[in-house]
């Protein structure tokens, strides 16, 4: 028979494939008192169908004959296939005649991830041979040219191996391992669904379930401890990802969940947690942001699928996890809009700003004006603030919105230096741009400007005039209404471009460094700079060597009010890794306290703080991987730390895309909201932050 005549059958849950060692002659099968062995091929995944997987190519190989190769498209659609699903292979004549049974999910016609097992089909049972298509055994096939000028996939592996939760294992198994077929332990509880339909079971909601989960650090052998053991039923763990496995509505919040108490996911182990090797390869080179755990719903194992549009399995009525899908806006960022939808011929180009009942930011196209937008937070629209035509091209502006008008800083070379003229152009009604001041330096475009009820205040170098003694970084105290230009002296030579202000004073990192064998002996040092008079009084001091001047010593500062914080990198260790440390520094009197401590690997990933408000510090975490030496991918974690303390919760991740610039805290609302390289705006709720 021609296992193909059968396809139609797929589509539910099954095939019957007889043909060559399944052969299923009219005399064995009309046997009234013998019921042929069968094995049930079950395909399930931890990724989201077909956002991440499009197609599962499923083969059927016996001595070397391809009985069966059938790529399934999966998803939500009418002509696709719902997952978790089965194929029924048969016994034949000879039960010892090996079957390879190959799985393989592909999307946009690329071979992901590829599973392979060389068994035998039970000759007197029903048994199961789980096959999942696996996050963590992404990048495990690879084409293998033929001789007639086709491509085929083999494992990663090698030919007689596979991928298995991210380890290679042989491929061999024999079926007396294989457990007995149950269709409750596939469909998460229900019976197989009938033809082109679901059955009533329980699958594992992630987004809801994981997205209250704390960050936890696997330990050298890649175990962790569960805060309250892992005795109870309510312990789940997932792997935050970017733009990867299942994703809220956004995008922005994505996990791979791990099944519990099982070699596929995680086990105990003298009550710890034994998580994959795999897990920490990939924590390691950032393609993990880190390992949630959450208490808050049931434990997920292989019996229970996850929840998404694709599923073959519909949750039980009145079933559902402790976390509602309607909870999802008060932690999760929301999108509000999209500023520069032109598919990068337009970036954003001066921070996000916020005055009014609206937010606030620049366009630039490449052409000679730069465009003010103006964005509604409720609706997401977008619409014209004026425009300004700069004489100097930036990628980014140094500006600030303040009463009603854009302060921005343009560039004009001439025989003297430059200068750089400050302007406002008004955003109500779009308004000529006016001169405020000229800066006669360069004012850095690299750090944003500061504004408070009188004065702008600005980073700049090259300040002409000043005494031989001023040193090289100075800060500028611009008035508002008078345009009076008031340098004051950092006592730095290289600049922090994160620098943040309370009512009274300024507070900048400035750093000074002295060439030794191989590489700087750097003092790096808080400064607070009276807004009115005064130089700069040092509150906290530190010393280190490194041979990289690109990392070490304090790198941003942010102040939301009450409170004063840093971020501080340890110089780079001789593995490249850089322990870094969020501090809250007391004004007056320097004292530090460490609120987060991170180490970082300082070739792929870097921390910086994108915003603090009522004590919750929001950190973005850049990591950027190379093949090469030419860089492959990027992506970036927002984590918050909460302001009552305890570990970090992972809010944002992003594929190919940053926050930019810093947090924007407006007066109209409790959320805070940010905006990425690629324009697009998010709020986060202020239950976000706790």
């Amino acid at each position: 028979m021609d296992p193909t005549a059968r396809l139609g059958l797929f589509r539910s849950r099954a095939i019957l494939v007889c043909g060559l060692f399944l052969v299923c002659a009219p005399a064995s099968c009309s046997q009234k008192h013998k019921v042929p062995g069968q094995l049930i091929v079950a395909i399930d995944t931890d990724m989201a169908l077909p956002d991440q997987i499009d197609t599962i190519d499923l083969q059927i190989v016996v001595a070397g004959t391809t009985l069966l190769d059938y790529p399934m498209p999966v998803g939500a659609g009418s002509d696709t296939q719902p997952i978790p699903a089965t194929l029924t292979l048969v016994a034949g004549p000879d039960p010892n005649l090996p079957v390879t049974v190959r799985v393989m999910g592909q999307k946009n016609g690329i071979t992901r991830t590829l599973r392979q097992v060389i068994t035998t089909v039970p000759a007197d049972r029903i048994a199961t041979l789980r096959m999942p298509v696996q996050w963590l055994c992404d990048g495990s096939a690879q084409a293998v040219a033929q001789p007639d000028g086709s491509i085929s996939y083999q494992s990663t592996c090698g030919p007689n191996a596979t991928c298995k939760a991210g380890q290679c294992v042989v491929s061999q198994v024999p079926q007396s391992n294989l457990e007995e077929y149950q269709p409750q332990a596939i469909f998460g509880g229900g019976s197989a669904p009938p033809a082109n339909g679901t059955t009533a079971g329980t699958c594992f909601d992630t987004v809801p379930c994981m997205v209250s989960g704390t960050i936890e650090s696997p330990d050298s052998q890649c175990t962790l401890a569960i805060p309250g053991g892992v005795g109870g039923a309510n312990v789940n763990i997932a792997l935050r990802v970017a733009n990867d496995g299942i994703c809220d509505t956004t995008g922005t919040t994505c996990f791979v969940p791990l099944d519990g108490n099982s070699t596929e996911g995680w086990t105990e182990q003298s009550g710890r947690v034994a998580l994959p090797s795999a897990v920490c390869d990939k924590l390691r080179t950032g393609l993990i942001a880190g390992v949630v755990v959450s208490t808050t719903c049931a434990t997920k194992t292989l019996s229970d699928p996850p929840c998404g549009s694709w599923s073959s399995v519909a949750p039980v009525a009145d079933a559902s996890v402790p976390v509602a899908d309607a909870a999802l806006p008060s932690t999760t960022p929301i999108l509000v809009a999209a500023t520069a939808p032109e598919a990068g011929a337009t970036s954003v180009c001066c921070p996000l700003t916020a005055d009014g009942s609206l937010l606030y930011t620049c366009l630039c196209d490449g052409g000679s004006a730069v465009r003010i937008v103006a964005i509604d937070p409720a609706s997401g629209a977008t619409s014209p603030a004026g425009e300004f035509v700069p004489k100097y091209a930036r990628q980014q502006y140094a500006a600030v919105l303040a009463g009603g008008a854009l302060y921005w800083a343009d560039r004009v070379a001439g025989n003297g230096g430059d200068t750089c003229p400050v302007y406002a152009t008004p955003t109500i009604n779009g308004g000529t741009a006016s001169t405020l001041g000229v800066v006669k330096g360069d004012v850095y475009d690299g750090a944003d400007l500061l504004a408070d009820a009188t004065a702008l205040y600005a980073l700049a170098d090259n300040i002409s005039g000043l005494a031989p003694t001023a040193s090289a970084v100075q800060a500028l105290r611009i008035d508002r209404s008078t345009g009076a230009i008031t340098t004051l002296d950092t006592g730095g030579a290289r600049p922090v471009f994160q620098f943040t202000q309370d009512s009274a004073a300024l507070y900048l990192g400035v750093d000074t460094d002295v060439g030794v064998d191989g590489g700087v002996e750097r003092v790096s040092r808080i400064v607070r700079i009276a807004k009115t008079v005064g130089g700069p009084a040092t509150l906290v001091q530190r010393t280190l060597t490194t041979s990289d001047p690109g990392h070490g010593g304090f790198i941003g500062l942010q102040d939301d009010g009450t409170t004063l914080f840093a971020l501080y990198e340890a110089a780079p260790a001789a593995d490249g890794t850089i322990d870094t440390q969020v501090l809250t520094v007391a004004t007056p009197g320097g004292n530090t306290s460490v609120l987060y401590d991170e180490t970082v690997d300082s070739t792929i990933a870097r921390l910086r703080i994108l915003g603090v408000v009522g004590g919750a510090v929001l950190l973005v975490r850049d990591v950027v991987r190379s093949d090469g030496g030419v860089a492959s991918s990027s992506e970036s974690t927002v984590l918050v730390i909460p302001a009552a303390g305890g570990p970090p919760r992972i809010v944002a991740s992003f594929l190919h895309d940053t926050p930019v610039f810093e947090l924007q805290t407006p007066t109209f609302s409790q959320d805070v909201f940010w905006m990425n390289g690629s324009g697009r705006v998010f709020r986060l709720p202020a239950a976000g932050l706790r």
